[in-house]
């Protein structure tokens, strides 16, 4: 189901706002949620790291924090990215990553293909909204479920065209520079791709799909990410558990 149709069920509120502000947004992030969460917004910047710069904004959720990085790259991914270069660009963004213990299932990111985990004590997704720009979203581990599932069902981020916070002069050769990087094996890509797109055309809906499949598919999908999620906690408090005495 997409944002706009979201926006005509009773059961969720939808919101939508540029990012980091109207007068100098990068992109826009829009969502829903069950009418009964307080929706707080924090801040937004502009910030550099080792190998690009980003565009963070974060967000409270009946008290418990949503942050969200868009990645700009220096050496922008041209294609979809398999988990291994999905890993080692997150790594490069930030070095607490690498000890990020992730799931072994592919996430369904507002019908787009993500990767994710834990780390330390928030859930993390990652995906791309465009090739060039990934995209991080990090929830408080204590979120709860109900609400972290439909923020991560629901969620678009429309990138700007022709914007981009990597400023002339920031990347080593003085321009923003592209880079090929690993793609996914074909037919990985071609499944996730499929998949992503039979997700896409279920939550929106056709003329030829009935409605009662419609929303089978959407509690299935639901229940799959909120196993998921469930999966990666049980995965992180057993890593706790070995690393005690260490």
């Amino acid at each position: 189901m997409s944002v706009q149709a979201a926006a005509q069920d009773k059961n969720v509120t939808c919101i939508a706002a540029s990012v980091p502000s109207d007068e100098n947004a990068y992109a826009e992030l829009a969502f829903c949620l069950p009418p009964q969460v307080s929706v707080e917004p924090e801040q937004s910047a502009v910030a550099n790291y080792t190998s690009g710069r980003e565009v963070r904004t974060s967000i409270l959720l009946n008290g418990s924090r949503v942050v969200v990085h868009l990645l700009y790259p220096c050496q922008a991914p041209q294609s979809m990215l398999d988990a291994a270069a999905m890993k080692s660009l997150l790594d490069a963004y930030d070095s607490a990553m690498a000890s990020a213990v992730y799931s072994n299932e592919t996430l369904a990111v507002g019908g787009m293909p993500g990767y994710g985990g834990m780390v330390g004590d928030q859930i993390f997704v990652a995906y791309q909204p465009t090739n060039q720009t990934p995209a991080l979203v990090q929830l408080d581990g204590n979120m709860n479920e109900e609400n972290m599932v439909a923020f991560l069902q629901y969620l678009r981020i429309t990138l700007k065209e022709g914007t981009s916070p990597l400023t002339a002069g920031y990347c080593p050769d003085t321009t923003a520079t592209t880079t090929t990087t690993t793609p996914a094996a074909p037919a990985q890509v071609d499944t996730q791709t499929a998949a992503a797109n039979a997700l896409a055309d279920s939550q929106i809906g056709t003329q030829t799909t009935p409605a009662e499949t419609r929303e089978a598919t959407f509690e299935s999908k639901k229940e799959k990410m909120a196993s998921d999620i469930e999966a990666a906690k049980e995965k992180l408090a057993l890593a706790k558990e070995k690393m005690r005495g260490y």
